[in-house]
């Protein structure tokens, strides 16, 4: 099972981590994600992508409408002039 917590509090980040490293021996695993709050838009930059493609492709739906439709000649066209500027 996974589970996020949202942390709104700084100081208690390291308190709360320290509580579930005690469970590390039972396989418990602390992964650090930090989450902008204000920065509700990601920045799509090649290096994000590069990190981040297999989640965004298990997460997608399905996408047989939109491949290979003139939205998706549009938008790839749009992406390559924006990416050789």
């Amino acid at each position: 099972m996974q589970l996020t917590i949202n942390i709104q509090n700084e100081s208690l980040v390291d308190k709360i981590i320290k509580i579930l490293e005690v469970f590390k021996n039972d396989g418990v695993q602390i992964v650090k994600k930090d989450i902008s709050v204000d920065n509700k838009e990601k920045k799509y930059t090649d290096e994000y992508l590069k990190e981040n493609w297999l989640e965004m492709v298990m997460t997608s739906g399905d996408n047989a409408d939109y491949y290979k439709s003139e939205a998706y000649y549009e938008d790839r066209g749009n992406y390559l002039l924006e990416k050789y500027k």
